[in-house]
Formats: structure tokens, sequence, C-alpha cells
């Protein structure tokens, strides 16, 4: 797609947001969270929050010895977003830049990451967005890095084209070959007696969250990500100690990955092998959010690509 013969864009600017209107899309940038506050397509609200950077999972039985204990020490199960900087470009009549900076502190105010993302959003409803991550601090291995967005629970046909159909991770995944699978996000939970990560698919190439008409959002990995949607969230995850405690919400959690940390075998033998966890070091991933009208192919529309 040639980016000259898209639809141009309006967009707005005020001291709290950033307003982008397309032909038949509407998209909102909160500036004090510093992301997307409202994405509405044809009069439907495709996404309520996000994306926004997360390093945490609830912890998995097997994280739960050693890792976990580290991962809580050095604060990652309660860092907190401080927008440092939001500016949006007009770089032709159809595309538009908004860069946003911010850093990832404790409560105690001690900086663990800088992140930028830069959204390049198109006329044709497209947006790639880039995000650039730096560990500040001396970390350990990280439980994931990755994209998190809240979605309105209406979109609830989770469709991927990844290893599947079972939940796999980057050391539990020979088992789970490549296909085009399909379910409710409900059917993605597994209800392990102590509530943890769960449902993870990797090497997704695209996904897609359709409500009954089969309209819906399309996410799709530049090249692959690992990818994950429940009605709960990290946190509903974490805190409870048995599955009866998880009350179901009607927004859904979805996960967009670059990487999640291997589950190793921790709870009864050897840690995570080094080659599947994540270093706290500088990275770099994109992925490109659309919406998704019934009429349209997931997969053709994932083989587009966007020539600025």
């Amino acid at each position: 797609i040639r980016v000259e013969e898209m639809p141009t864009l309006r967009f707005k600017e005020s001291d709290r947001d950033i307003t982008i209107r397309g032909n038949d899309f509407s998209l909102i940038f909160d500036k004090e969270s510093g992301c997307i506050s409202s994405f509405i397509f044809r009069g439907l609200e495709l996404m309520k929050r996000g994306p926004q950077l997360n390093v945490w999972r609830a912890p998995t039985d097997n994280d739960a010895p050693r890792l976990a204990q580290r991962w809580r020490e050095a604060g990652l199960d309660r860092l907190k977003h401080v927008v440092e900087e939001v500016k949006a470009e007009r770089l032709t009549p159809q595309l538009i830049c908004v860069k946003i900076k911010s850093t990832l502190l404790t409560p105690e105010s001690a900086e663990k990451f800088h992140c930028q993302y830069v959204y390049k959003i198109y006329g044709t409803g497209d947006i790639i967005v880039e995000t650039d991550v730096t560990p500040l601090a001396d970390l350990p291995p990280l439980p994931r890095i990755g994209l998190q967005l809240t979605i309105p629970g209406e979109f609830n046909r989770f469709t991927w084209y990844g290893r599947g159909p079972h939940e796999n991770y980057c050391d539990r995944k020979e088992g789970a070959p490549i296909g085009v699978y399909s379910g409710t996000v409900d059917e993605q939970y597994i209800p392990y007696i102590m509530p943890q990560e769960n449902g993870n698919k990797t090497d997704v190439r695209w996904v897609s969250l359709n409500n009954s008409s089969g309209l819906g959002l399309l996410a799709v990995g530049m090249p692959l990500m690992e990818v994950s949607a429940h009605h709960f969230t990290t946190e509903d995850l974490t805190k409870a100690r048995h599955t009866y405690e998880l009350k179901r919400r009607k927004d859904i959690t979805l996960n967009l990955d670059y990487k999640q940390s291997g589950l190793g075998g921790g709870s009864c033998g050897p840690d995570t092998l080094p080659k599947y966890l994540i270093k706290p070091e500088h990275v770099c991933f994109s992925v490109r959010i659309r919406p998704l009208l019934p009429s349209e192919s997931a997969m053709e529309i994932s083989k587009q690509r966007i020539e600025d």
C-alpha cells in the first residue's frame, strides 16, 4: 500500500490529548497516561487503553521457588509509568507520527526502564507501534517484554496464526504446530489450582479479536510475537491464591509480547535454561494494529506492506 494513495487524516492537539480522525475511525492519545484512551472504528470502540509496556507476569509454579522472588525484589510487579514527553507531527497528509517517552519506576521512585513509543498512524487506520526499551538498573532476567492493551469484552472471538491449539512457551512449543486457530477468549484460560500466567501462544504471525458480527481488531507481528488474551488482568492473576478468587472481567486484557520467559521446571527441578530467559538489555520491537472488517481476510492483510 502506498501512503500517498491513502485517505487524508485530520488531527488536533490540546493540553490533555491528541485526536486523530480518518474516514471511519478516530483515535485519542491521553497525554497523562501516554497511551491510546480511545480507538473508535465505524462507531464501535475497539480499544479502551494501551498499548503500554509490560514486563510482569503472574508467577507460575515454576517461577515461585526462585525467580519470582528476584522479580519482586527488583520491583517488577509494582512499576508505574511516568510520561516525560509527548510529541505529534504530521509527516504527510496521510501519515501522523506520535512519539511518547516514559520512565518506569518503582513506588520508591527507583528508575527501572526508559521507554519510547513511536506511533505511525496511517489514513487506512493502520497503526505501527515501535517500542524502544532500555533497562536502567541492575535487573534479574525479566518475566516478559511486551505491550498490554485493554479491549472491550464484545471482541471475544480469538483467532491466531501461530503455534497452538493449546498454550505454549518458548521452551514448551515442540508439540504445538503452526496453524490458524480460533476460539473464545474464555477458552484460552487454563484453570491452574493457583492462578498464574497461562494461555500463551508463541511464534504468532497475527492475531484478531472479533465480535459476533466479525468486526474487530487485528495485530500483526513484525515479524513474530507471543500473544495471550484473558478476561482477567495480570494483577488479578498475581493476587489470587485460588481459582475461585478470580472475578471474570467484562473487558479483555490482550498481551502482544516481544518475548516471554520460558517456564523451566523450578517447582520440582531445574530453573529455566539460560537460553530461554530474557536478558535485561536494550530491545526495539514493532507491531502493526488496525481495524478488521468482516469482509476482510486477516491472512491477506497481514501480507500487505506499507510503503512510506
